[in-house]
């Protein structure tokens, strides 16, 4: 038997084992591709499949959506919270901003992490953390109970954000980044809208934290469950291999660029837009529930309409402003030049539906410029520097939620709801200035660029 089978091989031409070769070493290279891609270790690695990629995404999108709710649990509350006598305005107020305190730096640590380490892994840990702080406050509503454990939520979720950017910027099939990258963005008002809708017809507010608990453990279970899958589909990255040297920016420093490209100054009107916007989304309801004395629940349902508002505001950019001005500063300056004329009408005229239609319109108007700003931290991919200038920008609006939540309750709390508005009138004001300052200093620096 041994004889016959030699003889037939002796027999057989050199090129008659090439196809057999060939399937057997395609074989043994899946097998060792599904064995070896693993997206709770791997890291360089994406999807080339349209469908699950585009199916993922929509995960995502809901996913994100339901962490930005649950982290506005307490803004959606606070009508309810301060109604009920269990904190004032200034204590619920200092939580959310202790929130954002933590939160604000360590999203430039999250972002240094998600690069380095499996975003789907740091996602599940953010997820499973967001839970179990949620079901802490829904029983206990000790004021200092409340404090330490959202602080400690700022830091569980520090790597949310930057985790779900690195997989939809560079995980997700490549060819759709663009379009995936400006949903995602929208992803922030959609959650917020939900958050003010469940605030109104939920019985308590103690239930928002518990649905949110449920549903932070329910995605985190979701993910588990995608990550099983999702590791068959998965390609290696092909090698990337380094710049060549005319390519490379070695004559700035990044401070240097940052500064005259006027970035820096951008800081400016990133804080001031971020402070207002955010006042305007999530003060809503105790504004009107003071001023005009309407119930809690309204008050949470007529802000769902200033959230909307938002969300239009920034299709209406993408759509119509930011093609006829083809330059993201001329794009922000547009918006923040009409932002203090309707604030100051929203000062002057009382009235509900007054109040209303003006809160509408600076929600859409503030939410739109966050889009040509998230436009002008691309122009630093020539130079190594998208994801600094992104974490950047993103501390300064953090800053500016942190304004918000504390400063803008304090003020309500200390004088009146008419105060702070005209604090709005006064921001939206320097926010123009720092803002023309800023187009100027691009615009010489663009100049000087584009003559070497």
């Amino acid at each position: 038997m041994i004889v016959k089978q030699k003889n037939i091989l002796v027999g057989m031409k050199p090129n008659s084992f090439q196809p057999i070769l060939q399937k057997l070493l395609m074989k043994h290279d899946n097998k060792m591709v599904k064995n070896e891609i693993n997206v709770e270790h791997d890291i360089n690695i994406h999807l080339e499949d349209k469908k699950i990629s585009r199916h993922f995404f929509l995960f995502l999108f809901l996913l994100y959506a339901g962490v930005y709710m649950t982290k506005n649990c307490f803004s959606a509350a606070l009508a309810d919270i301060v109604t009920d006598g269990v904190l004032t305005k200034t204590q619920t107020g200092f939580i959310t901003a202790m929130f954002y305190i933590v939160y604000a730096p360590f999203q430039i640590l999250g972002g240094f992490v998600a690069d380095r380490y499996s975003p789907y892994l740091l996602l599940k840990i953010g997820l499973i953390g967001g839970a179990i702080a949620n079901t802490v406050i829904f029983f206990n509503h000790n004021y200092y109970v409340m404090l330490i454990t959202w602080t400690l939520n700022a830091v569980i979720q520090f790597a949310l954000w930057p985790s779900i950017y690195k997989i939809i910027s560079s995980q997700l099939c490549r060819s759709d980044s663009n379009t995936m990258l400006f949903l995602i963005s929208l992803a922030a008002t959609f959650g917020l809208l939900i958050n003010y809708v469940v605030a109104a017809i939920m019985p308590s507010w103690e239930y928002n934290f518990a649905l949110s608990a449920f549903i932070l453990i329910g995605f985190s279970i979701a993910l588990h469950f995608y990550d099983k899958r999702l590791g068959h589909f998965m390609k290696p990255d092909k090698r990337i291999e380094s710049l060549p040297d005319n390519k490379r920016n070695k004559s700035k420093k990044t401070f240097a660029l940052l500064f005259q490209s006027g970035f820096l100054l951008l800081l400016i009107p990133c804080v001031i837009r971020g402070a207002v916007s955010q006042g305007v989304q999530t003060m809503s309801p105790i504004l009107l529930v003071e001023t005009f004395g309407i119930s809690p629940s309204l008050g949470n349902l007529f802000c769902t309409l200033v959230i909307i508002f938002g969300v239009a505001g920034t299709l209406i950019a993408k759509i119509v402003l930011a093609p006829m001005l083809k330059n993201d500063i001329a794009g922000m300056l547009t918006l923040f030049l009409i932002a203090p004329v309707f604030a100051i009408i929203l000062a002057f005229l009382p009235g509900l539906p007054t109040t209303m239609v003006m809160l509408c319109i600076l929600s859409a108007i503030l939410t739109a410029a966050l889009l040509f700003i998230t436009y002008f931290n691309a122009k630093f991919v020539k130079y190594g520097m998208s994801g600094t200038a992104a974490g950047i920008s993103n501390f300064g609006t953090s800053i500016g939620f942190i304004i918000s939540s504390y400063g803008t309750a304090a003020i309500a709390d200390n004088f009146d709801w008419s105060a702070v508005l005209w604090v709005w009138v006064v921001m939206l004001i320097v926010n123009v200035a720092s803002t023309v300052g800023v187009f100027f200093m691009n615009k010489h620096f663009n100049r000087k660029e584009n003559s070497k």
